[in-house]
């Protein structure tokens, strides 16, 4: 087999790195737009409340009692 050269090495390296730094820019790019969907159109801050697995206890009320 033939030896590569290194400059073919390092043109390698330079693609991954582009290419994975192009991946990070997609994920803050898609974490900004879920953000703001979450805020709403005026910018309330919307809180998601997931609900509770099957597995969790019930929590007892903590309101005031008569």
């Amino acid at each position: 087999m033939a030896k590569r050269n290194q400059n073919t090495f390092f043109k390698r390296q330079k693609e991954i790195k582009r290419r994975q730094e192009a991946q990070e820019k997609m994920a803050r790019r898609q974490g900004k737009k879920k953000q703001e969907e979450q805020e709403g159109p005026e910018g309330e801050g919307i809180q998601i409340v997931e609900p509770e697995s099957a597995d969790a206890e019930p929590k007892e009320a903590t309101g005031p009692t008569e």
